[in-house]
């Protein structure tokens, strides 16, 4: 795990290779201690010269291979990490501190202004920086990792810009991170610009381009894999930027943002970048608590352009949020009132009858419809999935005039280009269908649109030219119009991103995807809705997403202003709805950690690393992590004091005094039990009526007679949750002081059974309190009759002076008689074998409790104090040392009943050694790792072509839904079988382990002939014709599907079998085709 290992082979310079451990994880250093280069270091099943049988097989691997030919022969230089003479030497770890530090970036940044005056910045602006920049720009310098946190197109990308300047000035390397391929490809373009096309490479599942340059752009999940096989190119990274940090709530994919922090060597700095967001300090707090780093949090409320609210209504728009974040109700009742005009005069003009309207809270008046009841528009109806659409006509015909006219508007207002966000990609192209006989296109801009075209297709063969989606886009191009969602083929998106940066596309229907990230401002943003689909249920958009995409609106340095516009249809947003959403709080950050079965094996592989210390680490444990230094500071202190104790000497006590102590405390424990058994059977809650005479004892209660009153209602916690511990209302009969508190503890004496003697009080007052069963350490056999409502409605003083009289005798007539022990209920009424049980076990207990020798010593209460005290110290570590061990781990029962699976598919051994089906495992990412190592070790691909199993391969990576039912050969079929027959198999291994995984819902067979026959060759005109799958969707697939055959040849390198290695090699050529379609799949725009 050591830096100072030597390097690996040129081949796995970029990606490492999983005989490689990974490299120490920042933060780990005082925990592994690593001072030999061998520990660590995983003896592999092949050896490199094992590899020769397989760079054979790889017979134009050399030819393909873009990182080899392109490093240097002597790579010595990469046994030490990189330094510069600015990086401070390690600070002394201290137990606890802040690791997160808010920055005030309203003050003056002198030692910015002093390196833009010597000349020292690595990166020159010709625009003065915005002071949340330039903070930025000075703990760069500093080699200080930094959070920073603003609106969309703030200018959040400069931070970025300098660190790569700065690693290109340090001969070092910046990583760049992206949640989406989208944005990833926007930044490769951008940052070729900035930097030079040889200072900038790409990587990610489909595209490897000039990964030896200073600055690499990937995705995460590239980054993790290389972290996790220790890819000597780590060494040289100085920075890791972390773009649009908000995406660790993804519940999807935000797990991989925890482990690749988590696994970052600790000379790495970190940068991150992201939306404002209501807990940045909290996320930087365990990003520098995890890393061991300071981070700076750099935040600005300010946008860049300020954004003002429409509703369109009636053709027409109302602002009902200004610039400077005010609702103003006046707009919302216009826009309701023109609506209800626009309504009118559609009824008209189809000869209905003017509506009779009623009035309503709100609003002037409303249509009384069935069901509605006088709402105004948009209240009292169920919301309509795309934001209001009319029940009379289908979305289609709304539409049809709806953007038509709203085009007009927004020309006729100056508010082009424009972005309609539409929560569906079948919308998207339907909304953009109503524009047919728009041109919003001069003849030089078309000419222009048809040139870019040309050059980003002009590798594509004829008939791939003609496919329905290339000729559409075409068309809507040529007339200004865009459409970009994930069903268009990847240089289709592409292209509409360029064009729409460069102006040329006055209005696109996007969806939620276009505005992560991706730097398109545009004039003007319009909702066609406010209510999508997340995968489980239909819901209105949350304020953090509202935010991401109304941030679209308002070009920085040409807009004064940026316009929002939600179209209303035929029913206006509740008001509620609108504030929440524009004006609401975006949501906190969550931690979306998992375990999952690669992570626990690419773990269990290396000693030097715990899974207990990864999930120790995750975001999810940050909260209890926090505790840790003042739990352990407790512990010290809590057994320093145990050891100042007195220590018991009594000869008398000595031999019973514990064992009375221990059985008095589990007889409490056992009350509690039995009251709570008692109040669910319908004898004990006639016990537990109102007038039972009881026993209080708790903190607060030293030893008070009272008497229960009423039940209290259920309460609501602090987390909003309702809390279903059933309380009682009670009126005790105390001293002054109890009343007062003035003699509350935190600890009780156990002590059983209660005494008449003991609840003896002077000066006797009344208290009504509400208790649990925790508080009632005895319910008696009297009873006494109350108004309760006289206590506890009308608070009659009277009353419940009466009731503490009769308290009061029934204690003297205790005492009178002699009792030593308060008279206790005949729980014996209560017929039911667990309460019997129970109280049997209390019987057995206190039997001979009042005859054991400690209490005859005349001492006893000074002995039963100083072991009272003792106890609950010792219980006090004994707790807190589990709150700061590994039991104490949320997520630890699932890893121990992963690892049950584990061992008993045979992947790990029962000393948690990683056999070589672990090992197979630990190479795939793409696929359902248990799954796909169980099919490749069952030797179960052997007999099948490459086409064949690439298309039995594409049910793990293909996740949509899909009508058109796959016609493929009884082979195929098979193969289907044998894969649902291993899926059985690990469910069922699941199941005995609790494990809760559906895995059944992950294979999908939708695209098995669409793959099957791609990878033959059939025409992808043809292809298309085969399902009702979006192209861009099966392009998404195949290129997925290419990450998973690399992988299933690195697992074949593993196992050694040169014959699946081949196999591999052929179906990757023939899923990626010739070259004039491979820029289909895998372009990356260069014009």
């Amino acid at each position: 795990m050591s830096l100072d290992r030597a390097p690996g082979p040129a081949r796995a310079f970029v990606r490492g290779k999983s005989g490689n451990a990974p490299f120490l994880p920042g933060g780990l250093e005082d925990i592994a201690k690593v001072s030999d280069a061998s520990i660590g270091t995983i003896r592999d099943v092949t050896t490199d010269e094992d590899m020769e049988a397989f760079d054979k097989a790889d017979g134009n691997y050399q030819s393909r291979g873009e990182i080899d030919e392109l490093l240097p022969l002597d790579r010595t230089y990469l046994l030490s990490p990189p330094s510069s003479a600015s990086r401070p030497k390690a600070q002394a770890r201290i137990l606890k501190r802040d690791w997160a530090h808010v920055e005030d970036i309203t003050k003056p940044n002198p030692e910015y202004e002093l390196l833009k005056k010597n000349g020292g910045l690595a990166k020159e602006y010709p625009f003065e920086l915005d002071s949340f920049q330039k903070a930025a720009v000075v703990h760069l310098e500093r080699n200080e990792s930094v959070f920073v946190a603003a609106h969309t197109s703030a200018g959040k990308t400069v931070v970025a810009e300098y660190a790569i300047a700065l690693a290109t000035r340090h001969v070092t390397r910046t990583i760049y991170t992206s949640p989406i391929k989208a944005l990833s490809n926007q930044k490769f373009r951008d940052f070729k610009i900035t930097f030079g096309s040889n200072n900038v490479g790409i990587l990610t599942g489909d595209v490897q381009i000039n990964p030896e340059a200073p600055c690499l752009i990937m995705t995460t999940e590239i980054l993790r894999s290389m972290l996790y096989k220790g890819a000597d190119l780590i060494r040289d990274v100085e920075w890791v930027v972390f773009d649009e940090v908000h995406y660790v709530s993804d519940a999807e994919r935000g797990v991989v943002w925890e482990e690749v922090i988590i696994m970052l060597p600790e000379h790495v700095n970190i940068i991150l970048l992201s939306a404002t967001i209501p807990n940045t300090k909290e996320f930087a707090d365990w990003v520098g608590r995890t890393k061991r780093k300071d981070i700076y949090v750099i935040s600005t409320p300010k946008r860049p352009v300020p954004l003002e609210h429409y509703l369109y209504a009636g053709r027409e728009i109302f602002k009902i949020v200004d610039s400077k974040g005010e609702f103003l109700n006046i707009g919302y009742k216009d826009a309701g009132e023109a609506l209800r005009r626009k309504q009118d005069k559609e009824r008209e003009a189809a000869g209905l009858p003017i509506a009779v309207r009623v009035g309503a809270r709100g609003a002037r008046g409303a249509i009384a419809q069935r069901g509605q009841r006088g709402a105004p528009p948009g209240r009292g109806g169920p919301p309509s999935r795309g934001g209001g659409a009319s029940a009379r006509t289908t979305h289609h015909q709304q539409d049809k005039s709806l953007f038509v006219h709203l085009l007009g508007l927004l020309r006729k207002k100056d508010l082009l280009p424009t972005v309609v966000f539409t929560f569906s990609k079948r919308r998207c192209e339907e909304q953009a269908s109503t524009l047919n006989n728009i041109d919003l296109c001069s003849v030089v801009e078309k000419s222009e649109i048809h040139v870019a075209l040309e050059r980003a297709l002009t590798r594509l063969s004829t008939s791939d030219k003609k496919l329905p989606q290339i000729l559409r886009t075409r068309e809507l191009l040529s007339r200004g119009i865009g459409v970009h969602h994930g069903g268009l083929l990847p240089i289709i998106k592409e292209v509409v991103e360029i064009l729409f940066a460069r102006g040329l596309v006055r209005i696109l229907f996007a969806t939620e995807t276009f505005a992560m990230g991706v730097n398109m401002p545009a004039r003007c943003v319009v909702f066609s809705g406010i209510r999508k689909h997340d995968g489980k249920s239909f819901r209105d958009i949350l304020p953090g997403e509202y935010t991401q995409m109304s941030g679209r609106a308002g070009r920085r340095g040409l807009d004064s202003t940026g316009v929002v516009i939600i179209l209303a249809g035929d029913n206006l947003p509740e008001t509620h709805t609108l504030h929440k959403m524009m004006l609401g709080t975006p949501a906190r950050l969550q931690s979306q950690f998992r375990l999952t079965y690669n992570m626990i094996l690419n773990l269990l592989r290396v000693e030097a690393l715990r899974v207990e210390e990864m999930i120790k680490r995750s975001f999810s444990e940050n909260a209890s992590q926090r505790l840790l230094p003042d739990q352990q500071k407790k512990v010290t202190e809590n057994e320093k004091i145990l050891g100042s104790l007195p220590k018991l000497s009594c000869d008398i006590c000595q031999p019973s005094i514990e064992d009375y102590y221990d059985r008095s405390a589990e007889i409490t424990q056992l009350n509690q039990r039995i009251l709570w058994l008692a109040s669910k059977h319908p004898q004990g809650n006639r016990m537990l009526s109102a007038g039972r005479v009881v026993i209080l004892k708790d903190g607060h209660f030293p030893s008070n007679i009272g008497v229960l009153l009423k039940i209290a209602s259920f309460q609501v916690t602090a987390t909003g949750v309702l809390d279903h511990t059933k309380v009682y209302f009670v009126l005790a009969y105390v001293s002054p002081e109890t009343k007062a508190h003035k003699n509350d503890l935190d600890v009780i004496l156990p002590q059983w059974p209660p005494s008449p003697l003991s609840l003896l009080v002077e000066d006797g007052v009344y208290e009504v309190s509400k208790v649990s069963f925790a508080s009632i350490a005895m319910v008696t056999t009297r009873s006494i009759k109350i108004d309760v409502g006289d206590i506890t409605e009308r608070h009659k003083i009277s009353s419940m002076n009466e009731v503490i009289l009769q308290l009061n005798e029934i204690v003297h007539e205790w005492i009178s008689e002699g009792l030593d022990r308060v008279p206790e209920v005949d729980w014996g009424r209560i017929r039911q074998l667990e309460f019997q049980d129970v109280v049997r076990k209390r019987e057995n207990l206190a039997d001979g409790l009042a005859n054991m020798a400690c209490l005859t010593c005349p001492n006893f209460e000074n002995d039963y104090q100083i072991l009272h005290g003792e106890k609950v110290l010792r219980s006090n570590i004994a707790m807190l040392k589990l709150a700061i061990s590994d039991q104490n781990l949320e997520l630890l029962p699932d890893y121990e009943q992963r690892v049950q699976v584990l061992k008993e598919l045979k992947f790990i051994d029962e000393n948690a050694t990683v056999l070589l089906k672990g090992r197979v495992a630990c190479e795939i990412n793409s696929a359902h790792e248990l799954v796909l190592t169980e099919l490749i070790l069952e030797n179960a691909l052997a007999g099948y072509e490459p086409e064949e199993v690439v298309a039995l391969l594409s049910c793990f990576v293909f996740q949509e839904k899909t009508e058109a039912e796959p016609v493929v050969p009884p082979k195929i079929q098979a193969g289907q079988e044998t894969i649902m027959k291993i899926v059985e198999r690990i469910e069922a291994a699941q199941l005995r382990n609790n494990v809760g995984e559906d895995l059944n819902a992950r294979i999908k067979f939708g695209l098995v002939e669409v793959v099957y026959e791609w990878a033959k060759g059939m025409p992808f005109e043809q292809i298309t014709a085969l399902t009702d799958v979006a192209e861009g969707t099966i392009v998404r697939v195949i290129t997925r599907l290419d990450e998973t055959c690399r992988e299933i040849r690195d697992a074949a390198r593993v196992i050694g079998d040169t014959e699946l290695f081949k196999k591999m090699e052929e179906a990757q050529i023939k899923i990626k085709r010739d070259s004039r379609f491979h820029v289909i799949l895998f372009r990356v725009a260069n014009y």
